[in-house]
């Protein structure tokens, strides 16, 4: 999977830019451009991921275990493993820095789910839901929702998964390829 250093979700214009440098098997950094008033992911968790919110700019609003938290630039909150939570925007947009322990998959899982919005479109209704699913069943670990309980997912979700498939949803569309993600590919060619 080619795996940008930048992100677009073209429908929000949310923005990820991941820090290679901070970056390493221990932990996944990225600094994120969340505008205001969109529409916030279903209630989730990580199962066994801390995840780390760094405010720089903006208001960030992270619902944990049904709390709300307005963190504002300056301020952090730590997620733990396990902890049901959401985060998203309200009037003001937002620019923050995550970091997430383990990194896991988190980077293939974002830059998945962006590459399906650019492929298929706005993930809403029911192509949205069947695409979640197919996400959800291929990062588990990365990202569970809250709802419905667990062993329903476990009944539910292959079922859907199969009909998504029937509709010719997949879950590893690539990311589009910019002129400067070939040009560095290029670079890379020539050096090794």
């Amino acid at each position: 999977m080619h795996l940008p250093t930048k992100i677009i979700n073209p429908i929000t214009n949310e923005q990820i830019v991941f820090d290679e440098t901070a970056s390493n098997n221990e932990r996944l950094v990225w600094d994120e451009l969340k505008p205001p008033d969109i529409e916030p992911p279903p209630v989730h968790y990580h199962p066994a991921t801390e995840e780390r919110f760094e405010v720089f700019e903006g208001l960030l609003v992270v619902e944990v275990d049904g709390e709300k938290h307005e963190v504002k630039a300056g301020e952090e909150i730590v997620v733990l493993p396990a902890t049901p939570h959401v985060s998203y925007t309200e009037a003001e947009s937002a620019q923050f820095r995550r970091e997430v322990t383990p990194p896991g998959q988190w980077r293939e899982a974002l830059t998945a789910r962006f590459a399906t919005v650019h492929a298929v479109g706005d993930p809403s209704g029911v192509i949205g839901l069947l695409q979640t699913v197919l996400l959800a069943r291929t990062y588990p670990d990365v990202v569970v929702p809250e709802r419905p309980p667990r062993a329903v997912q476990r009944t539910l979700f292959p079922v859907l998964a199969l009909v998504a498939r029937i509709f010719g949803l997949k879950s590893d569309y690539p990311y589009p390829r910019t002129a400067t993600d070939t040009s560095e590919e290029r670079s890379s060619e020539k050096v090794t």
